[in-house]
Parts: C-alpha cells; structure tokens; sequence
C-alpha cells in the first residue's frame, strides 16, 4: 500500500466486504449445517475434533484464501494499492517508466609527475581509481593532458549504480589502479553525486498521481514538482514558488535532506527549461533551500518501575531522537519540539525535559538544520 501523503487519507476499500477468518468460519459451518439439515431433515452436530469438523476448517481456510485473492485483484488496479510489478503496468498506461538505478559521478583530477613528458599525456576511457577500501570509478571518455599543462580534469563514474556511491567527499577516491606513463596521482576534486537506487514504489506512485497536471500548458505548481521529482531518482522534496510574474523558483532537497549542490541545480534547470516541460514565458531558476539551524538538548527520566529494562529505554531513547532528527529534516516542516517529546515518551521515558528546540515557524523554501544535540539520562524517578 502506498505512503505518500497524497493517498494516505482516502478511505481503506474491500472487496470482500472486510471479511475475517471467523466470519468466513461461521459462513461455512451455517452453509454446512443448512445443506445437511435440508438433506436430511436433521441438524447436524458437529464434534470439534470429528471428521466433518477438519473438513469443515480445511475449507475455511480454503475460501478465505481464496477471498484473499478476490480482493487483492481489483485493489492492484488502484493507485493507493498497487506495487512492484502490478504498479509498473498502471504506471505505464500514463506513459510512465520506473527510473533504473543511476551510476554516481565525479571529477578526477590527474596528476603529471615532475619527469619531462615528450607530448600529451593520453589517459584512457575506463581508466580506473578507487578509494582506499575497494569502491572503483572509471573515467567515461578518453582525455588528454595537454603539453605545457601539468593535470587534467576528467570526468569518472561508479564502477556500480547505486545512491551507496554518492557521498565520497573530496579526496578519498586517490588510488589510481591502472598506471599511465607519467602520471603521478589521480584523485577525485569533487564528492560524487548522482548515484541513486531503482526508483521506489513510493515515487513511481507519486509521479502516476501528479502527472495529470502535467497536460496543462499553463504551469500549474503540481506539473513543476512533478517534473523536479522526475529529473532524477534521488529528488525527495519540492517546493514551488512564483516570487514575481513568469518566474519560477524551484526549491528542492535530495534524500536523506541532503542540500543540493550547484551542479545539482544547474542541471534540473536546463532539464526544466525545456520548451517541452514549461511554458515559453516562464524562466525557472532551480534552487537550494535555505537551511534554519535548531538544537536538541534533551533530559529525561525512566520510571523506577522500569529500572529492569532501564538500558533498553535508553537505547530506545536514542533510536527516538535519530528518528526525530529525520523526521524534522524536511522541507517547509515547522520545528516542533512536541514531536521530539512525544517520541522519547513512546520509548518508554517517564518525564521530559526541553531545553531546545523551541517552536519555529520554517517557511516552505526553508529546511530545519541540526547544529548540536545533547541528550541526558537524568537517572530513574518514582512512578
């Protein structure tokens, strides 16, 4: 069943009329008990371990699955039901494609050693690097190392896809594997980006439910943020303003929040300005949310009545606080330290203390930012 937010509030259906196992029990020991009294003029008991009474639950068990699978089949053709393979083909009837998993990029710099060269430099395409623990990149296209110039930059891509590549910081890809006469050092001078997993069943259904906005020619928000999010695997929020008359300014994050880069920016810009994707008066600018910094400073106390499970609380504690932090990295998402309260006292937690954070109001192109997080065990309390 899908999660986004667009579906989440339509009301559950069931074919079947929301049947149970006992329902579908009783259905069948009546239809049993009805044909046996018409046969023979005589109410049948039925014994809970006789014959007719394991026959009777064998074919309960049979129906119900059956019910099952008469319910799940008019579900899959349903946008808030459908999955995996079945979601693919209701995708497909808007012309939609489920994105492949991406290679992430960068840009190796290498490096001449100080022996004189006798010309140009030939670095070859495929030519690889990798980081000290075994993750490989290979270089795209063949380059050169011109005379007079001591390193080239060149363009690399994951040996895998996957958003696992993404993320390298600058630096850390500095093993050059294949050796080039003269060639001192490779090693990547920008982090690597772009690398995404297979597009989940979350964003295909998402971009089925917005694509209906897509046939105006007159720009609505919905047919921005859908082609935003259709640019590439990794795009997680979206935020579509028009701070004047025919511009367009488009905020977004990746996943996990990650802030996008220039790069990032630039490149959903030109994908946008397509005249096939916007209307000829619009000028979209694609930009990175504003970051609003809060911190967490935390005490909570453990019921004495818990002192047994005490270190599990506290483990729950903290898995509540990263949660917390995820959850608050979003965009256009107020800061909101009941939330934060409200989780720590699900995992078990008797009293809260906040210092921080404090209610902020984050405005639709602005993104919470967390700078410092202290989270104290204040000891246990009486219940």
């Amino acid at each position: 069943m899908s999660e986004i937010a667009q579906l989440k509030d339509l009301p559950d259906i069931s074919f079947i009329d929301n049947l149970t196992m006992k329902e579908v029990e009783e259905l069948t020991k009546n239809g049993f008990s009805r044909s046996m009294q018409g046969a023979t003029g005589q109410t049948p008991v039925i014994y809970p371990a006789s014959v007719p009474a394991l026959v009777l639950k064998a074919m309960t068990l049979l129906g119900y699955q059956i019910l099952q699978y008469v319910d799940a089949g008019p579900k899959r053709m349903l946008l808030k039901y459908s999955a995996h393979d079945d979601l693919d083909d209701l995708a497909g009837n808007y012309g939609l494609i489920r994105r492949p998993a991406e290679k992430a990029k960068v840009t190796i710099r290498f490096t001449l050693s100080d022996a004189k060269q006798p010309g140009a430099v030939g670095i070859p395409a495929q030519t690889r690097v990798r980081t000290q623990d075994g993750i490989y990149f290979a270089t795209t296209e063949y380059a050169e190392i011109t005379p007079g110039s001591q390193y080239a930059d060149v363009e690399a891509e994951a040996a895998e896809a996957g958003a696992a590549w993404s993320g390298i910081e600058k630096g850390q890809i500095n093993q050059l594997v294949d050796p080039i006469p003269y060639v001192a050092s490779a090693v990547n001078v920008t982090a690597s980006s772009g690398g995404t997993d297979i597009e989940s069943d979350d964003s295909l259904t998402e971009r089925t439910y917005l694509v209906p906005s897509t046939y105006s020619c007159a720009g609505p928000p919905d047919a921005y943020e859908y082609f935003a999010k259709a640019w590439r695997n990794d795009v997680k929020d979206v935020s579509v303003q028009s701070p004047s008359p025919c511009v367009v300014d488009i905020y977004f994050t990746l996943q996990d929040g990650t802030l996008p880069s220039k790069s990032d920016c630039d490149s959903m810009e030109e994908n946008l300005r397509d005249d096939a994707r916007r209307p000829m008066t619009d000028y979209v600018n694609c930009k990175a949310p504003t970051e609003i910094e809060y911190n967490i400073d935390v005490t909570y106390t453990i019921a004495r009545s818990k002192s047994k499970i005490a270190v599990t609380v506290q483990n729950a504690v903290n898995e509540a606080v990263e949660t917390y932090k995820v959850w608050q990295r979003t965009m256009g998402r107020d800061i909101d330290p009941a939330e934060l309260i409200a989780q720590i006292k699900n995992a078990g937690a008797k009293k809260v203390k906040i210092t921080a954070p404090t209610d902020v109001v984050v405005g639709s192109a602005e993104i919470p930012k967390l700078t410092t997080c202290k989270v104290v065990y204040g000891g246990l309390e009486d219940d």
